[in-house]
């Protein structure tokens, strides 16, 4: 009996302290694509979390959509193709996407001569069956909009570049981070179709968790979220490091270290982490990829779909079971004192400041009704066991004390150096040396002043008015304080000889203290804090960024002072509105200038002295950067009966709907003009032949589409001429193959009666 009773206890105390455990379905084989869950586990994330995170193994028969729904404390990684299953009543929730712009790409090697979409017919494309779906190989393959899908080969990926290479396959869904690389170094070349021309993103590498998981297990869900995200920071901010881990221990592709390195930099780009962009889903984007769904026919009925259901709510805080009992069970005060302006202050019996402001966002953010009590020579001592008493304290490190506990920091509060208003700009105080400056002793800060300035001798100071008395004597140089504080207390003292004059680069952090037997409290107060926004700090501090205190004015010196005062600003406000005036005629003046010397005044895009300029910059890039560079040169097929036939205006208004409609179907990198007549020239930096093509595709497609007034069943074509750079070439080189290219095919045009497109 004994021994079963004992078994039973070990039992209950390992259940109570277990880790949850968590299951992570990645999309597909390892590599630094999922560095942030591994990296997570490695260095103990998950497990500071009590979460006991196992990432399955990539397998294409396993549906991780449902697996995700079908079992309890299960994640998955998924491409945008996931609003088409939630669509179709698969209760999925996004939690973060990692990648804000898809690496996903169509690849084939060089010498397939698979140069446009419409060359993908009765081809043979290895591609997952999730990216099957997904909105960027939907806009890729969408390009043409001709093309159908059923007219290629589809095959189950194997995750081997080799059957590319040994033509096992014509085309393979890979990303842009790694079989580009490995390529390149074997010395093989290669075509791909990408989405980095269409002007828009879409989302890649999506956590996400079934909307069982988030209703009963919220904080769970937050904890894997936070989890994750701390891998990533760590993967992206160590990437050597990480790489090294993942070359180590998550390798079953056996890449090479080099090419991990190579993938985690792509990938970082990808995840706009320098933007702090790690982990957004923003729900405009969700609209849009539920549009591009819509409008490319793929799903007619996503418009119904409601996008806020599928994206986690993070600023909702959530909080376990032990957590809200413990905020039910409990009352809470927070202590403020008066005269601590704008810290804490009483008009009439009601406190206002900093400390009383954040405590009510704190109350918001948790819930619960939280209660502020005054600090009294004569207070009660606590003696209920469920109060608990917080207090604000500043400093600028982490205070430590045996008996207390305290939470994250909550704002930042800059020091100031005050002088009197005869003394210049403090641009450094290091070179101030054998000078007397105050600082106020609770800062506790002394010591790192004398480190870091240590020619200055700090005195400190009780109090602001002893300061800055002896400031005023000229005994110290400057005072050292709060932003705030000091304000406060110039404006109070009308301290008109003294001034705020340069801040320091060291802040006091606001923290609040609790006693050591409440650190449940602390740690709730922690996750509250974590909720408060940067703009919410901001309406906060700026609130009381200024104090001001009544006093009595003689009106009578104030009108002979301000009178003579305000007539002078009437005189200068005059003046400077004539000259406002005249400078925005000028203004106005030389942009029309400008314009006219450098658009094309029918069309208003560049005329041909501006795009010629451009291109000469452009192959002087390309010359020296050895990067590649095309040009367009197209002219309209037919032009001339539209001018015969229904004259000159006609003849303008389709010129000036075709420059319209290749303006706003280019890139933002790319330049457009008018060479002459019916001619036109676009540039395309940074670009490839399959780019170039692919382009073009877009603009027939576009420009058969233009309906006109005077005719409506008028269709026009063009005839384009593409010419890449080749080292050398001038630009009356490029024009003239580009125009030979482009004769090529009007003279196809008019022996077949179509328009070919290269």
């Amino acid at each position: 009996m004994f021994i079963r009773k004992l078994l039973l206890i070990l039992f209950i105390c390992s259940n109570l302290f277990a880790k949850e455990k968590i299951t992570l379905y990645p999309d597909w084989l390892e590599q630094f694509q999922f560095a942030g869950y591994y990296i997570a586990k490695e260095k103990g994330f998950y497990e500071s979390f009590d979460l006991d995170v196992e990432i399955k193994p990539f397998n294409q028969d396993i549906n991780i959509v449902d697996e995700v729904i079908n079992n309890s404390a299960t994640y998955g990684i998924g491409k945008s193709s996931l609003i088409l299953d939630k669509y179709n009543d698969k209760n999925i929730i996004f939690i973060s996407s990692i990648f804000q712009e898809s690496p996903l790409i169509l690849i084939s090697l060089k010498d397939k001569n698979i140069n446009s979409i419409s060359d993908l017919k009765n081809k043979r494309i290895m591609i997952t069956d999730d990216a099957k779906q997904s909105a960027t190989i939907k806009s890729i393959l969408n390009i043409d909009k001709g093309f159908d899908i059923s007219n290629v080969k589809i095959l189950p990926h194997s995750g081997d570049i080799n059957d590319l290479i040994n033509n096992k396959t014509d085309v393979m869904a890979y990303y842009l981070s790694n079989e580009p690389y490995t390529l390149s170094k074997k010395g093989i070349d290669f075509n791909y179709f990408s989405t980095n021309f269409l002007n828009f993103n879409f989302y890649e590498g999506i956590i996400f968790t079934s909307q069982n998981e988030v209703l009963t297990n919220p904080y769970r869900v937050q904890s894997f979220d936070k989890a994750s995200l701390m891998g990533w920071e760590y993967a992206f901010s160590n990437i050597e490091e990480s790489a090294r881990i993942i070359f180590e221990k998550y390798n079953s592709q056996n890449r090479t270290l080099d090419e991990l390195i190579y993938e985690g930099n792509v990938l970082k780009e990808l995840a706009k982490f320098d933007s702090g962009l790690l982990g957004d889903i923003n729900l405009d984007r969700i609209e849009d990829i539920k549009k591009f769904y819509t409008y490319s026919g793929i799903n007619k009925s996503l418009s119904t779909f409601n996008s806020k259901s599928i994206i986690f709510n993070k600023d909702y805080l959530v909080l376990n079971n032990n957590q809200k009992n413990y905020l039910k069970d409990n009352i809470f005060a927070l202590l403020l004192k008066d005269l601590n302006a704008p810290f804490s202050f009483k008009i009439g019996n009601e406190f206002k400041g900093f400390e009383v402001d954040f405590w009510n966002l704190l109350s918001n953010k948790l819930s619960k009704s939280f209660s502020t009590e005054e600090i009294l020579s004569h207070n009660i001592p606590n003696i209920f066991s469920n109060s608990i008493k917080a207090t604000f304290v500043y400093s600028y490190e982490k205070p430590i004390k045996k008996d207390k506990v305290y939470t994250k920091p909550i704002a930042q509060i800059p020091l100031v150096i005050a002088t009197k208003n005869n003394k210049n700009f403090i641009t450094d105080l290091s070179t101030f040396e054998k000078i007397k400056i105050g600082v106020l002793s609770s800062l506790n800060i002394k010591g790192k002043l004398l480190s870091l300035y240590p020619k200055i001798e700090f005195i400190e100071f009780e109090a602001d008015d002893i300061a800055l008395k002896a400031l005023s004597k000229d005994i110290i140089y400057g005072y050292i304080n709060n932003v705030y504080s000091l304000n406060s207390s110039i404006n109070k003292g009308h301290l008109d000889d003294i001034k705020i004059n340069s801040s320091l680069d060291i802040f006091l952090n606001s923290y609040l203290e609790l006693d050591i037997k409440n650190k449940e409290f602390r740690n709730i107060l922690d996750l509250g804090i974590s909720k408060i926004k940067k703009d919410e700090i901001s309406t906060v501090l700026n609130a009381y960024s200024q104090i001001f205190f009544k006093e009595n004015i003689d009106y009578k010196q104030f009108l002979q002072i301000t009178i003579p005062f305000l007539v002078i600003i009437a005189l200068i406000l005059y003046l400077n509105y004539r000259l406002n005036k005249e400078i925005k005629l000028r203004e106005a003046t030389q942009k029309e200038l400008l314009a006219l010397a450098t658009n094309d005044t029918l069309t208003n895009i560049f005329n041909r002295r501006k795009i010629e300029e451009i291109c000469e910059h452009q192959i002087k890039l390309a010359s020296r950067y050895k990067t590649p560079f095309y040009i367009i040169f197209f002219d309209l097929n037919d032009f001339k009966p539209i001018n015969d036939n229904f004259g000159h205006h006609a003849g303008d208004e389709v010129l000036i709907k075709v420059a319209n409609t290749i303006s706003n179907h280019i890139r933002k990198s790319d330049s457009f003009g008018r060479w002459g007549g019916d001619e036109f020239l676009i540039t395309l930096p940074q670009t490839n032949i399959n780019q170039a093509n692919s382009l073009v595709d877009i603009l027939e497609n576009h420009l058969s589409n233009i309906s006109f007034d005077f005719d409506k069943n008028l269709k026009i074509s063009c005839s384009f001429g593409c010419y890449e750079y080749k080292d050398g070439d001038s630009l009356d080189d490029m024009i003239k193959k580009a125009d030979e290219i482009m004769y090529d095919f009007k003279i196809i045009y008019k022996n077949k009666g179509l328009n070919l497109l290269i």
